[in-house]
């Protein structure tokens, strides 16, 4: 049976006006979490969740 493990990230606003830059920073936040197998799930009420699949 596969098992799962699930991280909870706060969503902050990013302070400033430069649109660009926040999506480049966010981009490379959610690429740094998918170096380490997280993949995006589901996002809500200011958190994103992520999963990944737990090796035995």
């Amino acid at each position: 049976m596969k098992k799962y493990e699930y991280k909870f990230a706060k969503t902050k606003a990013k302070i400033g006006f430069d649109y660009e830059k926040k999506i480049k920073e966010l981009e490379h936040e959610w690429n740094e979490l998918g170096q380490h197998g997280w993949k995006f799930c589901s996002w809500g009420d200011g958190v994103v969740i992520f999963i990944r699949e737990i090796e035995e």
